[in-house]
């Protein structure tokens, strides 16, 4: 076993901040790039009507994620103090997120009504990518203080949820596309991320981190899931109730 303060403990937690730091960059990357053919070129040309709430929740995600980033920076460079500080603006950048996904899941949905034969179709994966986000930060926060490890994990998995949706726009502008592509498109993006953390878990500890288990445990039957549920008659006959007049 490795002394705590010896070069090859230093060499291992170095490792595993190195690892968190990069994923965020990654995961950050692919969020900007995700975004030229539905957001930022009709808003060049004013080709597209956006209403304030596109704008404000376009702006809390990219927040969010350079807050994420620079987060996983200062663990990866030893500053602690400064990382605990920065974190509470990621905190209240979340209590922001969460109200804003299910406003937008609801716009989005209203939209649909007159121009979708299944209008709340999209709704449920908009609905289940904005719960797992609230679900993983949530756990992430109460966890940030005893149980750094756990915390780590959950912020990586909530910002998955964040990453598999934006790269779907790539896609969404594509006539006639079957919802469950999108899915495809999603998972095409987010697996490889947990098969990864995955791997890292087993280099650097040996075994599978229960948050990382529990992670997906539940994320990846729901997501499967997703493709029957959204189609379901129950929950079309449900979600009109939930998402509300036009």
């Amino acid at each position: 076993m490795n002394e705590p303060n010896s070069p090859a403990s230093a060499r291992t937690r170095s490792e595993r901040t190195q690892f968190f730091a990069r994923s965020a960059l990654i995961m950050a990357a692919i969020v900007v790039l995700s975004f030229p053919v539905t957001y930022y070129y009709p808003v060049a040309t004013g080709t597209d009507n956006f209403d304030t709430l596109h704008h404000v929740h376009g702006l809390a995600c990219f927040a969010w994620f350079g807050v994420y980033v620079w987060q996983t920076r200062l663990v990866a460079r030893g500053q602690i103090a400064r990382h605990r500080e920065i974190g509470l603006t990621g905190f209240a950048l979340t209590g922001v997120m969460i109200p804003l996904g299910f406003w937008m899941a609801q716009r989005a949905a209203q939209r649909r009504l007159g121009t979708s034969e299944h209008p709340f179709e999209f709704t449920w994966y908009n609905l289940v990518d904005i719960s797992s986000f609230a679900v993983s930060m949530l756990a992430a926060i109460v966890l940030v203080t005893r149980h750094k490890e756990w915390h780590r994990r959950f912020a990586y998995v909530a910002a998955l949820c964040l990453v598999g949706p934006a790269a779907t726009r790539w896609t969404l502008r594509i006539p006639g596309l079957d919802p469950i592509m999108l899915d495809i498109v999603s998972y095409v993006v987010m697996y490889p991320f947990l098969i990864a953390l995955a791997m890292f878990d087993w280099r650097t500890l040996r075994k599978l981190h229960p948050a990382t288990l529990t992670c997906i445990a539940i994320l990846v039957p729901l997501q499967l899931s997703s493709v029957w549920i959204a189609r379901s008659s129950w929950w079309n006959a449900i979600a009109p109730g939930l998402i509300g007049p036009p």
